[in-house]
């Protein structure tokens, strides 16, 4: 794994009111934000975005279910080349002591899986 930070996500309660407090803080034009029904991306300099989810979509993404106190506040995101690659650091995350979440699945956004470090850290892997 070539070690880079590509998306930040954040765990926000009430999505247009972060929406709204981060489209003032960071003044980026309509071209730079993209919007779902559960999430709002900005997509800021270089090869980096911060994505606010809704909680509950966040918990469940990430293979949590509830979003219960204690659930994920904070994914990083590493773009991978491949599913192929997605896997090959899923394995490596498990050798390294972590814990896989969720494995490489198939979804909208590309092939995507969730592992855990040794200290609790999310981390998304994810091939578009």
């Amino acid at each position: 794994m070539k070690p880079r930070i590509n998306i930040v996500t954040i765990g926000v309660d009430d999505l247009e009111r972060a929406f709204g407090f981060y489209r003032v803080l960071f003044d980026l034009p309509d071209e730079q934000i993209s919007a779902g029904e559960d999430h709002v991306a900005f997509f800021l300099e270089g090869d980096l975005s911060l994505v606010l989810m809704e909680r509950a979509s966040l918990a469940e993404t990430v293979g949590q279910g509830d979003a219960a106190r204690g659930t994920a506040q904070v994914v990083l995101s590493h773009n991978a080349e491949s599913p192929a690659e997605v896997d090959t650091i899923l394995s490596d995350a498990l050798r390294a002591g972590g814990s896989v979440h969720t494995p490489g699945t198939a979804s909208e956004w590309g092939y995507a899986g969730y592992f855990e470090d040794t200290e609790g850290n999310l981390w998304e892997v994810l091939a578009g």
